[in-house]
């Protein structure tokens, strides 16, 4: 199957889109060359990425999980790309960050190309110009609406982790989301094996709702303790296992009290009455292998949740999932 992915060059800032790139390496997974990056992500290319001088604060997340997933970036054919489209070569054009780039698109519309259109945007508008021209995959989706599907994120099968890490150091991840100062981590090797190497992480909705971390930590077989979890819509992260880690955060939300609130919550989170709830825990033992000892089933659940994402989770799942959408 011939597709061809059209994707941002990024912005100010950032020069990938995260949902862009895992869906272009999941289809990659499925139909090889056939499928055209258009413009290159050179930055997935290990052979690429080394032949350009680059600073990788321009790439969300310093690229961990999307960097060094494809190779032979020249092996693909991106020329004549217009002429291409007009003749109807691809089988399926797919406008993989379409609020950023609708590059061609008067000419795949007008040549009656098959088209889909992907918002990974973190806020909840959809852009109703492209919603009536093809299906609309939107990221942070509200309400369904017609011709509207939801999407979410995944994680390259290469990156996950075959075997949980039985041992592990540390009974919280030294990790805050919201807290700068944790983010110390400038490899992709250590930032994992700080998820592996702990029972918990915390995580929690961002901008929007989905986001990276949540599948980095299940993918390390490390066990997120989710703020707020079940305020999520149905309509977003429908691939994450929403209710069963609503039932982990309300079982284990406990391990927190042995920490100082104010270094592992955002002002949000926080209330008097929490706050003074953790003030009798605080100085208990933070132990890993102790808490291990007192609970039993928590390797279970590290098996339980890798497994999970092993089987469900993956970019070759998000790629079928979209393509099985299609008319």
């Amino acid at each position: 199957m011939k597709i061809l992915l059209i994707r941002s060059e990024g912005n100010q800032t950032h020069i990938n889109d995260f949902m862009s790139d895992l869906l272009l390496h999941g289809l990659r997974q499925l139909y090889g060359s056939e499928v055209v990056d258009y413009p290159g992500c050179w930055y997935m290319y290990s052979d690429e990425i080394k032949n350009r001088k680059y600073d990788i604060n321009k790439i969300w997340g310093k690229g961990f999980t999307i960097n060094n997933t494809l190779k032979d970036y020249n092996s693909i054919d991106r020329t004549d790309i217009q002429k291409k489209i007009q003749e109807k070569y691809f089988d399926l054009v797919i406008y993989a960050s379409i609020r950023r780039s609708d590059q061609f698109v008067n000419d795949v519309i007008k040549y009656n190309n098959k088209v889909m259109f992907i918002d990974g945007e973190d806020d909840n508008i959809i852009d109703e110009r492209y919603a009536k021209l093809g299906l609309y995959f939107k990221r942070e989706l509200l309400e369904n609406k017609n011709n509207v599907v939801p999407i979410s994120y995944a994680i390259p099968k290469e990156k996950i982790i075959k075997n949980i890490n039985e041992n592990p150091s540390d009974l919280l991840a030294p990790l805050v989301p919201g807290r700068l100062s944790t983010y110390i981590y400038d490899d992709e090797k250590t930032y994992y094996d700080m998820y592996s190497n702990s029972i918990f992480a915390i995580t929690n909705k961002k901008l929007g709702w989905d986001c990276l971390r949540h599948y980095e930590i299940l993918m390390n077989g490390c066990i997120p303790l989710f703020f707020n979890i079940n305020d999520c819509p149905k309509s977003i992260l429908q691939t994450l296992p929403k209710d069963r880690l609503s039932e982990i955060y309300s079982s284990f939300h406990g391990v927190l009290h042995l920490y100082f609130p104010f270094k592992i919550y955002k002002k949000k989170f926080l209330s008097f009455k929490k706050i003074f709830s953790y003030i009798p825990n605080m100085f208990k033992n933070k132990s890993a292998s102790a808490f291990l000892k007192e609970n039993s089933n928590i390797l279970e659940i590290k098996n339980e949740l890798l497994n999970f994402t092993q089987q469900n989770l993956t970019t070759e799942i998000l790629a079928k999932y979209v393509l099985n959408k299609q008319n």
